[in-house]
């Protein structure tokens, strides 16, 4: 599951954060294996909307999550003044992966 943090601006006020996370996820087509889609008013019309997709590859999943953004923006009337600023996965590299593992047998880690 990878996460894309998709940023729009709107014009005004923007609706209920739970009434856009349903019209966002309802332009995910299921092949899109977008999994949950959480949203967050920011100030002066800002959104951050992350997507949670099941893909292969970040650039797959960036693709799926702008795609949706995209198809939202253009039929949703709470929505069709908007436009995308950026969009980006949310990057947990290995190295921190590694760096939260358990030290190994005497107080080293070891790969």
């Amino acid at each position: 599951m990878r996460l894309v943090h998709v940023r729009i601006r709107l014009p005004g006020t923007p609706d209920a954060p739970e009434s856009l996370r349903a019209a966002f996820l309802s332009h995910a087509a299921p092949e899109d294996k977008v999994g949950h889609i959480s949203v967050h008013l920011g100030d002066r019309g800002e959104l951050t909307v992350g997507f949670f997709v099941s893909a292969a590859t970040v650039y797959a999943a960036e693709t799926v999550a702008y795609t949706a953004a995209l198809r939202a923006l253009g039929s949703e009337p709470a929505l069709e003044h908007g436009y995308i600023t950026s969009y980006s996965a949310a990057l947990v590299p290995a190295l921190f992966d590694w760096m939260l593992q358990e030290p190994e047998e005497g107080g080293r880690r070891t790969e």
